[in-house]
């Protein structure tokens, strides 16, 4: 009997774990084989609630902005279309898609070509439901402009930087201001200060928008505390409700080729990730997550490094599970003379669960969507070879827990 109880008890302990395996399922889904390199390796995925979804990818060797639509089946419903043409000096930066009734999708750039004393400018477009463009993107670009988050209708969230700067030269803050502009970058609301009585804004920028058309928007903070602040903020972008501090052991380290900072929300939960650089003296970054479940700020967990790599610094998505079940996290792991792409699933502490799974060699990019009955979809992009003679592989992957 005592061993019996042992056995269960055991078994209750390692049950979680095993329960958050990832394990590839279906065939990959194949959007480009040995490809010319894209200088920009930016990829999106936007999921519809029943599991159809569109990809966007950069493509700058061919100068556009790439999107094919799949089916519920996760088969192709036809050949790429191209959503925007690029112009030299054009940078695509992030990639920001959402459903809202029909694909939306922001691209915040970076345009040298246009104006390069303020290349900071965004093109926002909509998707019909067969992933064909509906008219022209628009393309929007003002006084101290930051980026832009796609909500319904066509319409934008325009984030802004309010100078001056204040605080000790040790940490400069400034103000963060949110409006809501319709398809052609016209306001719809007044802005709104989103660090209002909250910390300043020290850097970088997520914003998730939710199915409502509200949305959640998380920032850097040295201002009172170290660490990252989330705000709910309506469909005009005023906050709602108090402040979410989330305190980390020190600032978010800028690591490139990668985001910085990560968030995905759940209705009234929400997980964030961030490298953060635990000695300044060495440089050494690690990775940290963090949740809100049930209105509680978690612990801090450290995301595992896989075997054979000195470290895990470079994120690159992160989604909540359609279930509520937890979130799934995307990174980059280096050495001396290899790049790999895994995943990371998480519970609603935004604890890591089990180990990292192997997704790409050779990867650069990759970004995630939800479907249903708890499965993802990770969209990995892979590049081989010398800048003279470079492919990649852009392919799709199912995971289920």
């Amino acid at each position: 009997m005592r061993n019996r109880r042992f056995l269960a008890f055991l078994a209750l302990l390692l049950f979680p774990v095993a329960a958050q395996a990832l394990t590839p399922v279906g065939a990959p889904l194949t959007l480009v084989k040995d490809g010319p390199c894209s200088f920009t390796p930016d990829v999106e995925v936007i999921a519809t609630p029943k599991g159809a979804v569109d990809i966007i990818w950069v493509d700058d060797y061919n100068f556009d902005v790439k999107g094919q639509r799949f089916g519920r089946d996760l088969v192709a419903t036809g050949a790429p279309v191209s959503l925007l043409i690029l112009h030299g000096g054009l940078n695509v930066i992030q990639s920001v898609g959402t459903w809202a009734g029909r694909y939306e999708l922001a691209l915040n750039v970076l345009d040298f070509g246009e104006d390069p004393d303020d290349p900071e400018a965004a093109y926002r477009m909509s998707l019909d439901l067969d992933g064909n463009p509906i008219g022209e993107p628009g393309r929007f670009e003002t006084k101290n402009f930051l980026e832009i988050a796609p909500a319904a209708g066509g319409d934008s969230l325009q984030f802004r930087v309010e100078p001056p700067y204040y605080g000790p030269n040790t940490c400069r803050s400034r103000g963060l201001l949110a409006s809501r502009i319709d398809p052609d970058g016209e306001p719809i609301s007044a802005e709104s200060r989103v660090t209002r009585k909250a910390s300043g804004w020290l850097g970088y920028l997520e914003v998730d928008r939710q199915p409502n058309d509200t949305f959640v928007a998380a920032y850097a903070t040295c201002d009172k505390f170290t660490g990252v602040v989330a705000r709910r903020l309506n469909a005009s972008g005023a906050p709602v409700g108090k402040p979410i501090n989330l305190p980390f052991p020190n600032r978010i380290a800028n690591i490139g080729g990668g985001r910085n900072l990560l968030l995905a929300v759940d209705g009234n939960d929400l997980a964030v990730a961030s490298p953060i650089t635990v000695d300044p003296t060495t440089g050494l970054v690690t990775v940290y997550t963090r949740a809100v479940s049930n209105g509680k700020v978690s612990a801090l967990h450290t995301l595992p490094i896989p075997a054979g790599f000195a470290a895990a610094a470079v994120l690159l998505d992160l989604e909540a599970s359609s279930t509520g079940s937890g979130y799934l996290l995307v990174f980059r792991a280096s050495t001396s003379d290899r790049q790999t792409v895994f995943a990371q699933a998480l519970d609603d502490q935004g604890a890591p669960q089990g180990t990292p799974l192997l997704l790409a060699e050779n990867g650069v990019s990759a970004a995630i969507a939800s479907l249903p009955d708890g499965r993802w979809l990770v969209v990995t992009r892979a590049q081989t070879g010398t800048p003279d003679a470079c492919t990649e592989q852009l392919v799709g992957t199912v995971l289920a827990p």
